[in-house]
């Protein structure tokens, strides 16, 4: 285990939120959350963690399988099935999503540092044809994430990056 994750939402920005981390850390020092389904076969790096708050392990490692993804990962929910079990804490309908349940998967799991990329918690998400309206979860990331985050979750883009502000040079490698 590393000292710094990645968590990876499915975001339009993830991409650029990926392309913008490497250019502050080298992609061999971090590991790698994925969070939802849509995340499965859009990055097909190694990840270590796959969160959802979705009983959608199965299809996920249909489709990461498919794409030519590794499948040697854990997954975490808030529910069987899943390898680890988090207790829900940012309920609906203060709920903070899926990635804040991988933030406190991170953090249970002993990483240092934490950072959002494709996880702005705002505007819309399309990429499943269906729209899915982030607003809704930022009431959960305002209530709870700053006392039980701290300053160990930052955030490349959007509201996120807004309430736990950006991970600096500074602040990966000090």
């Amino acid at each position: 285990m590393k000292e710094i994750i990645i968590i990876m939402g499915i975001a339009p920005c993830l991409e650029e939120d990926l392309s913008n981390i490497f250019k502050l850390q080298d992609l061999k020092e971090v590991d790698f959350m994925a969070i939802g389904l849509d995340c499965s076969d859009r990055v097909l790096f190694d990840i270590q963690h796959v969160t959802s708050y979705h009983q959608e392990f199965e299809q996920f490692k249909a489709r990461r399988s498919k794409a030519g993804g590794n499948l040697d990962y854990k997954t975490h929910s808030h529910k069987p099935p899943a390898d680890y079990i988090w207790p829900l804490v940012a309920r609906s309908p203060l709920s903070g999503s899926s990635a804040f349940l991988g933030c406190q998967a991170a953090i249970g799991l002993g990483y240092e540092k934490i950072v959002l990329c494709g996880c702005p918690m705002q505007g819309k998400n399309f990429i499943n044809k269906k729209a899915t309206d982030y607003d809704k979860f930022q009431k959960g990331w305002v209530k709870f994430a700053p006392q039980m985050f701290g300053d160990k979750v930052k955030s490349m883009s959007g509201f996120t990056r807004d309430l736990m502000g950006f991970p600096t040079k500074e602040w990966l490698y000090e």
